[in-house]
């Protein structure tokens, strides 16, 4: 891919390399900011009630990761589509389908039923080392729940966030088949570009895309690797 980015500069310089860049950050960032605040929600939860309602309904929820992407995508369509002529023509509101369908808002629904496994596990896995009795501790020193969440539990779990979101991350970089159904009209990624000239066998256009791919998948695996498996 580099000897041909670097023979074939016309494609490089043919790429809008800053629209791409923003488009695959912009769904990184806001994916990463829901998915992990859903999963702190979910197992904070868990960790203050001990319902096992709660622990069935987490469970139940990560699946969406053993489903291929393209499914989620084609699924959520029809759910979308059903609920806006069934359910929403009942209370004479339309247009419901224009706001999940075709627009960022839908690619980071179906992103967060993809890969929510990813954040509830990682946070799961971090919580399990937080002994109940430092939280018992902190109540009687007249800590609040919220206080000793936030004092307490995020400093403690903030290399497992990092690390929790730099994999959510590479996934979303790389995932294609639901940004390619669920992107909205001209949005553009790095992988959705180079799957265009792919699919148009202009292989050593899509060179070009697919490099940039591996350097921003390559810059986030070296942050865990230096920052966060060294502590």
């Amino acid at each position: 891919m580099l000897y041909w980015t670097i023979i074939f500069p016309k494609h490089l310089a043919d790429l809008n390399l800053v629209e791409l860049f923003s488009n695959t950050i912009i769904l990184v960032l806001l994916s990463s900011i829901v998915l992990i605040g859903f999963a702190f929600i979910s197992n904070y939860g868990n960790r203050l009630s001990r319902s096992k309602f709660l622990e069935i309904l987490t469970t139940f929820s990560i699946s969406g990761y053993a489903i291929p992407g393209i499914i989620l995508a084609v699924a959520f369509i029809t759910f979308i589509s059903w609920f806006d002529n069934s359910i929403m023509n009942l209370f004479e509101i339309r247009n419901v389908k224009s706001i999940f369908i075709g627009s960022i808002l839908g690619l980071v629904v179906v992103y967060f039923i993809r890969f929510f496994s990813l954040a509830s596990n990682g946070l799961k896995s971090g919580y399990l080392k937080i002994n109940y009795s430092i939280d018992e501790s902190a109540y009687l020193l007249g800590y609040s729940k919220f206080k000793t969440f936030k004092n307490i539990h995020i400093p403690y779990l903030k290399n497992t966030i990092m690390l929790i979101g730099i994999l959510i991350a590479i996934e979303i970089i790389k995932e294609l088949p639901i940004t390619l159904i669920m992107r909205p009209f001209n949005f553009e990624t790095f992988a959705t570009q180079a799957y265009i000239y792919a699919s148009q066998d202009l292989l050593e256009a899509a060179a070009a895309p697919s490099l940039f791919l591996i350097l921003i998948a390559s810059f986030f695996i070296l942050i865990t690797s230096r920052y966060i498996l060294k502590d």
